[in-house]
């Protein structure tokens, strides 16, 4: 049973124009609203690193812009589809129509970029497909693993999510009005285990693959 909460709601800002390189890309999203993951749940150890977070979206991308002001990071796994949430990482996850299926993606990247995905109802969910992930470009300010303190106050992470590859998974075409969506700051294995969350989920164990607790997204 879910306690009633204020619903989460974010804007998505329309960039006008498909971005590239993601460089590029950043510049034009860091212009866009921020939100915040500010609840940290489950563990009492008090570590709570703040993570700014921006969205936008054109006719072809879904872009997203990770800020996190944590100095001491563990990112040591370099291929796709491995356990990343183990490392520093921030995670994603959306529903396209939330009215119409149970089914959602989870994209989970650690702080050197090194990505997870997969698409499913929270019963049965199966990885995309390496050739499928590579066509997501990612910009990570740290590029090598690396356990450790970092030299500056924060890392960031810059991806750009195809709309068409979202759509063949669902197969129907997205109209771009509402969806909805979770963001998550975690790091299983690291110094002070974390799980931050932006919209609020009121469970007793940690557990992310909860969409009865995301947020609505509306594309303006």
């Amino acid at each position: 049973m879910i306690t009633t909460r204020k619903k989460k709601i974010y804007k998505v800002g329309n960039v006008r124009e498909d971005i590239s390189p993601l460089h590029i890309l950043k510049g034009k999203v860091k212009r866009m609203i921020p939100l915040y993951i500010e609840k940290y749940l489950w563990v009492e150890n008090n570590y709570r690193p703040k993570v700014e977070i921006r969205l936008g979206y054109s006719e072809k991308y879904i872009y997203l812009y990770y800020k996190v002001f944590e100095k001491e990071i563990v990112a040591t796994y370099t291929e796709i589809n491995n356990p990343v949430y183990k490392n520093s990482c921030v995670e994603f996850f959306i529903n396209l129509f939330p009215s119409t299926t149970d089914e959602y993606f989870n994209f989970e990247i650690n702080a050197i970029g090194t990505p997870y995905v997969a698409f499913g109802d929270k019963s049965k969910r199966k990885t995309l497909t390496e050739k499928d992930i590579l066509k997501i470009p990612i910009l990570s300010s740290l590029h090598k693993p690396f356990v450790g303190t970092i030299n500056n106050d924060f890392w960031e992470i810059t991806f750009a999510i195809p709309i068409g590859l979202l759509e063949f998974y669902y197969r129907k075409k997205f109209n771009k009005s509402k969806a909805t969506a979770n963001f998550y700051k975690c790091g299983d294995d690291t110094r002070y285990k974390h799980y931050g969350v932006w919209s609020e989920i009121l469970t007793e164990k940690p557990n992310f693959h909860l969409p009865e607790y995301f947020g609505e997204l509306v594309f303006v």
